[in-house]
């Protein structure tokens, strides 16, 4: 299963506590249609059949699409200094 890093539950916690964004938001992963190589990332409520994370408050959906392909990885993000969030999957780390 995907997993966040700290830095990347805060981002996504940041950008969805934003005024005017609906409580059920989250940070949503999908693939686009035909396109089995690049992730779409939105801030929007669940659609059926996604994979739910929940982390230190932050909420991902998954698209069940995408899950096989982000099951074994890591989610990291960042805002830079005017408030854009920018997000890196990688590898999860070993233990």
């Amino acid at each position: 299963m995907l997993t966040l890093t700290d830095r990347a539950a805060e981002t996504i916690r940041t950008l969805i506590s934003q005024p005017g964004v609906p409580s059920e938001t989250g940070l949503r992963m999908s693939l686009p249609d035909g396109d089995a190589g690049a992730l779409t990332l939105s801030l929007e409520g669940p659609q059926p059949g996604d994979e739910v994370i929940e982390d230190s408050g932050a909420r991902v959906f998954v698209q069940s699409d995408a899950a096989t392909i982000l099951e074994d990885r890591e989610l990291d993000g960042q805002l830079d200094e005017q408030g854009q969030a920018s997000f890196i999957l990688g590898s999860q780390a070993t233990a």
